[in-house]
């Protein structure tokens, strides 16, 4: 009897092909494939779990021969997590079959173990057997890559470049692909510049190492690339990859023009209209936006992202027609309903029609604006006058579950209700309440400290605003708001100053700290740095409060006309503005 653990013995069991082993040695197989996906390999994209074939050497010779025995062994070994056995036997079926699905299965394997070198040698069988399969190519490539063999690599792709029958979009596309998948980004760098280097006058070659530079981080070097790729011929999207390039070196003026500068070479390609028209948005050019979004609507008018972001920059544009034509489109396609629902009670907020907007608002019975609703349908029935109702709306809102965050916003809800109508104590009784529920909470003790100040209480005001502070020490608003009240209200005028500045310097282009920094220096007798700061206020926001503080500040230094006029401006714009009514009052005999 033959020992069955002696190799010779197992060969000539193997050789015997009897009908009950062949049977053994197929469930084997099947059960070493199996496994291969539920084990060690399962989630190695490398590794392959289809059969391959194996083809008799002979004509006439037994199928269950040698290279069945080394697939058999290579199957099992792979199964226990093997991977040198694996790659010995598959790369000896890879020499000794004429199968390319065994030389790439060679291939993985030997990736996979993690045996460069053998998979290199295998690769090379692969090409021998299938020379236009340019993904073994691309295989050697990475090989070397991950060896860190840059002149090897670089060998290697130029080969291909050279011996390559197809365009270069498709050839160096098909080379960034692979590359960019690459970890070790030093090696990438350096062969992708060589290949540059190699071929000054191929675009796409240029873009090939533009790009992979641009992943790398390197964006001047990148830029420097593309632009040299896009001076031998358009490439589609080098424009988007050159904006963001752009975008990230805080150029935005620049992406702009790059991308204005691809659409008037391909007017119809609408993806890259729609680069160009989310950059607008993320820049804040909104009217050049919508524009841009209107054309993209124009040809894909059922376009439910391109309503929606329509419906909502004709909103912030105040083109209230288009907006409610473009969101009434939505409710009709039952197309993000609520929020199109949501949007249209504040479309009829902004011409006044609060009975309508109040009707939009209580259709919206799900999603993230529901509780929006039902706040601003409190606010639309105070604004129409109706406040015990407004005020019962919101008791009833109170008597549901609500998280700390949604008891925070009803109660700051209640509280500008009661500012609404100068009923100041019952505000600031409100936030106590509040703050008896959400202690220390930050927005309530902000909306108390505002509302403090109305009845003259300086002291709660800044015990409020200094807790604030304590918690988050670069709030711009807490310390604008303190130092704006110690400058107005008391003679600590250098304390007032510091607060501000901090704030100036968190918030440099914010209009009402630098209306308080200019009030400020007012305040310390700095006369014309203060004019020069009210200006820039008023020039980035024309305010009533704004207008009365460079008018003062204009009259007290002998320039009574220039203030007459900005009073009077004002009250123009708004009537019987209280800032401006008492600065002339003290003025004006």
């Amino acid at each position: 009897m033959v020992n069955p653990t002696n190799e010779t013995g197992m060969r000539l069991i193997i050789y015997s092909g009897t009908r009950f082993f062949s049977a053994l040695l197929l469930m084997l197989f099947v059960s070493a494939c199996a496994g291969l996906q539920s084990q060690s390999l399962r989630n190695d994209s490398l590794v392959q779990t289809d059969p391959v074939e194996i083809i008799p050497r002979a004509p006439g010779s037994d199928v269950f021969g040698e290279d069945s025995y080394r697939l058999l062994v290579a199957e099992m070994a792979i199964y226990s997590g093997e991977a040198a056995l694996a790659t010995e036997h598959y790369l000896a079926l890879a020499k000794s079959q004429k199968n390319p699905a065994i030389a790439e299965r060679a291939v993985r394997v030997a990736v996979y173990g993690e045996n460069l070198e053998a998979a290199i040698e295998a690769a090379q069988r692969w090409l021998e057997l299938d020379p236009e399969r340019i993904d073994a190519k691309q295989v050697i490539a990475s090989i070397y890559i991950r060896q860190g063999r840059v002149n090897e690599a670089f060998s290697y792709l130029n080969g291909v470049i050279q011996a390559s029958e197809l365009d270069d979009k498709p050839l160096f596309v098909s080379l960034l692909g692979v590359l960019a998948r690459e970890k070790n980004t030093s090696t990438v760098l350096a062969v992708t510049r060589k290949i540059a280097d190699a071929y000054p006058f191929r675009a796409y070659a240029l873009y090939l190492h533009g790009m992979i530079t641009a992943q790398s981080g390197e964006a001047e070097e990148a830029l420097y690339f593309i632009d040299r790729a896009l001076a031998f011929e358009e490439i589609e999207g080098a424009h988007n990859a050159r904006a963001k390039l752009l975008l990230k070196m805080e150029r935005q003026e620049e992406a702009v023009v790059s991308l204005e500068k691809a659409i008037m070479r391909s007017p119809d390609d609408q993806s890259l209209r729609m680069t160009y028209a989310r950059l607008l948005v993320d820049i804040k050019h909104y009217e050049k936006a919508r524009g841009e979004f209107e054309k993209l609507h124009k040809a894909s008018p059922d376009n439910v992202e391109l309503l929606y972001t329509l419906g909502l920059l004709s909103l912030d544009a105040q083109r209230l027609d288009d907006a409610e034509m473009y969101l009434r489109k939505l409710v009709e396609m039952g197309e993000r309903k609520g929020e199109a629902q949501y949007y249209l009670g504040r479309v009829n907020e902004e011409r006044q029609r609060y009975d309508d907007a109040i009707d939009w608002y209580k259709q919206v019975h799900d999603g993230q604006y529901q509780f929006d609703s039902r706040l601003r349908i409190a606010d639309m029935l105070g604004r129409s006058g109706r406040i015990e109702e407004a005020h019962d709306y919101l008791k009833a809102m109170l008597k549901g579950s609500q998280s700390n965050a949604s008891l925070v916003r009803i109660y700051l809800a209640e509280g500008g209700l009661l500012r609404s109508v100068d009923k100041y104590h019952e505000a600031v009784e409100v936030y106590n309440t509040a703050l008896g529920i959400v202690p220390g909470n930050n927005d309530l003790l902000y909306a108390r400290a505002m509302t403090a100040q109305n009845i003259g209480r300086i002291d709660i005001l800044e015990a409020d605003l200094k807790a604030i502070l304590k918690t988050e020490p670069d709030n711009a608003h807490a310390l604008n708001a303190l130092g704006f009240t110690l400058a107005d209200q008391t003679d600590r005028y250098q304390e007032a100053y510091e607060l501000i500045k901090r704030a100036i310097e968190i918030m440099p282009e914010d209009a009402a700290i630098i209306d308080s920094f200019g009030w400020v220096n007012y305040r310390l007798g700095r006369y014309e740095e203060a004019i020069k700061l009210l200006r820039q206020a008023f020039s980035q926001y024309a305010d009533s409060e704004i207008a009365a503080h460079l008018g003062e500040v204009l009259w007290v230094t002998g320039r009574q006309d220039e203030a007459r006029v900005i009073w009077k401006k004002a009250l123009q714009k708004s009537p019987n503005d209280p800032h401006i009514e008492d600065v002339m009052r003290r003025f004006i005999r």
